[in-house]
């Protein structure tokens, strides 16, 4: 063999043997990785505790719980309750598998200690929650084995109140009330709402107890903020036993298999009568006494008193003889918690007194005279400038529904309405004068409509000359021109119920709305009858019921002083499609129940 081939050989040898090592390694590259087998969800398992649950005569300061696998801790400080609440809060933290909890202060004797964990305990490796273990404990010779089960759920809304503290109290304390208990002691025992705001106590005592839940926006145990919301059961309830162990057993004996149907059998099981669920409503409890939220000038010609309660028994009164010039119309908002004073501006000051005989008692001087403006062409130019009325309209995108009048909406009372001869408006292309006609609509002059006929499909010009109307603050108006048309009933829906009202309740507010909650109309029934919402555009909608027991035309929050619970909301099944040219006429009464 001559050396020239020997190298060729080698060389090719080499060649081959890299492209071969090559070809492996680029396959490996597309190797996926193994998965190690399938994902763990499920929640650590407590194998061994020490002292057991349910133990009695403890007298140690520590409790070891031991996992089937490693945990990690979710502040537990502030996750992990213990009932009844400890002035010092215990110290947690884990060996190997195993969770110690440690007392940092004596425990009362002859006491059941119940120990819930919320979310505060995770496996290390797949953050999968431990959940629905309950730690109980006495420090005397028998334990305390009475459960009781509930729900917390939004007043307003009827969606379920997810982190209430929910607590029970009972008469324990030789200087406070029952009733006074949440506002100034930590509840005798304590858990919070889960995801669905549903609550489990265990390790009861067979006592009454009073039932109260509250959003605890500082953490301290207690109901001590005013916005803090709030929900009370109204009478003292009592705890049960829920034997667990002879419903599991009849659960098995019934040779149910599945995991899954004897959790959903033992579920219907605690459904029973002797198992009630004290279901709760929550709410912001409102401050019952009167007070001013605000006073001020807002305008020249224009004083606004803003009150917390509808303020109708609240006179509010000039101190000082006025002159004749002076005029003063006040005008109430629709709740009457809001008083506008519209005045003509020709005093420069004035005292006023606002007196309710109750809560208040004030006197203030106030300036007439807005701030005058920091820059002097500013000035110079509003004082050439001549106010006009502010005028709006009903108008959107330039159209009216059927039978819907034209409105006029004013930023100040009208005193005085001058409607010329020339005055003329324009019906498709018919030109018709001295045929327009205006009304009051309100007590007050602040909207006017137009009475005329206007037909549907048609096209209108209405145009409103200069000088027409005259305000209270010697203003009028300028001249406008709207251009719009009436829509033809083809364009929209209709929906037709009948509400069967409950008796002895005074009236019922029955709302339709948006599916986003805004009020679309609203209706006061005071009896069983047949109710129609006409010319809604198309689209989804819903209905909303109100018990409207104090009979105010609004939704009442409850008061735990008082103990009155906020007042019953009930929304309409489902959701009701409106299509143009379609009515919605519910066959089956909506029977409404207190």
């Amino acid at each position: 063999m001559n050396f020239y081939y020997f190298c060729t050989m080698k060389n090719l040898i080499r060649y081959i043997t890299f492209f071969v090592a090559a070809f492996f390694l680029a396959g490996c590259a597309n190797v996926v990785t193994p998965s190690g087998g399938p994902k763990d969800d499920k929640a650590p398992v407590v194998l061994n505790a020490s002292p057991e649950n349910n133990s009695t005569n403890f007298t140690g300061k520590t409790i070891h719980l031991t996992f089937d696998e490693f945990v990690t801790l979710n502040n537990p400080s502030n996750n992990v309750l213990i009932s009844p609440p400890l002035s010092k809060k215990p110290t947690y933290r884990t060996s190997g598998k195993t969770l110690i909890i440690r007392f940092e202060e004596p425990l009362k004797p002859n006491t059941t200690y119940s120990i819930s964990f919320g979310d505060a305990i995770k496996d290390l490796h797949e953050g999968n929650v431990f959940t629905g273990y309950n730690y109980n404990f006495s420090t005397g010779k028998k334990i305390d084995s009475l459960s009781l089960r509930g729900k917390v759920t939004s007043a307003a809304t009827l969606s379920p109140m997810e982190d209430f503290v929910v607590g029970l109290y009972y008469d324990d304390n030789d200087t406070l009330t029952l009733d006074s208990m949440p506002y100034k002691v930590k509840p005798n025992y304590v858990t919070t709402t889960t995801q669905k705001g549903e609550f489990e106590f265990s390790g009861l005592a067979d006592k009454e107890y009073l039932l109260f839940a509250f959003k605890d926006n500082n953490s301290n145990f207690t109901y001590d903020l005013p916005n803090e919301e709030i929900a009370f059961y109204s009478d003292l309830v009592k705890p049960y036993f829920i034997d667990y162990k002879a419903i599991k057993n009849a659960i098995v004996n019934d040779s149910i298999v599945n995991d899954s149907i004897a959790v959903d059998s033992l579920v219907i099981d605690l459904n029973k009568p002797e198992y009630p669920i004290y279901e709760l409503f929550s709410f912001v409890q409102e401050d019952s006494i009167q007070k001013i939220f605000k006073k001020e000038l807002v305008e020249e010609g224009l004083l606004r008193f803003v009150f917390r309660y509808p303020a109708s028994n609240v006179a509010v009164t000039a101190l000082e003889e006025l002159p004749d010039t002076f005029n003063i119309m006040p005008v109430y908002s629709t709740r009457k918690d809001t008083l506008l004073w519209y005045f003509t501006p020709c005093k420069d000051s004035l005292w006023i007194s606002i007196n309710d005989g109750v809560n208040i008692s004030d006197t203030t001087h106030y300036s007439l005279k807005p701030r005058q403006s920091v820059s002097r062409r500013r000035r110079v130019q509003e004082e050439k400038s001549i106010k006009k009325l502010s005028i709006k309209n009903n108008l959107k995108a330039s159209k009216l529904k059927p039978e819907q009048p034209l409105i006029f909406t004013f930023n100040e009372p009208i005193v005085g309405l001058h409607l010329p001869d020339s005055v003329y408006y324009i019906e498709d292309k018919d030109t018709i004068y001295n045929g327009l006609q205006i009304e009051k609509l309100d007590d007050y002059g602040l909207k006017y409509k137009i009475l005329n006929n206007l037909k549907q499909d048609k096209k209108y010009q209405v145009t409103i000359p200069d000088s027409v109307f005259f305000g209270l603050r010697d203003v009028t108006n300028d001249s406008i021109t709207l251009r719009f048309q009436v829509q033809e009933e083809s364009t929209f829906g209709n929906i037709y119920l009948i509400v069967n009202v409950p008796e002895n309740v005074p009236q019922v507010i029955i709302e339709l709305t948006t599916e986003q909650g805004k009020v679309i109309e609203k209706l006061i029934l005071t009896q069983t009858e047949e109710i129609s919402f006409w010319y809604l555009d198309p689209g989804k909608y819903k209905l909303k019921a109100i018990i409207d027991l104090d009979a105010n035309g609004e939704w009442s929050p409850g008061n735990f002083n008082r103990k009155l619970q906020p007042e019953k909301i009930v929304f309409y099944k489902g959701t009701l499609e409106v299509r143009a040219n379609w009515d919605i006429d519910l066959d089956e009464p909506w029977i409404i129940e207190n």
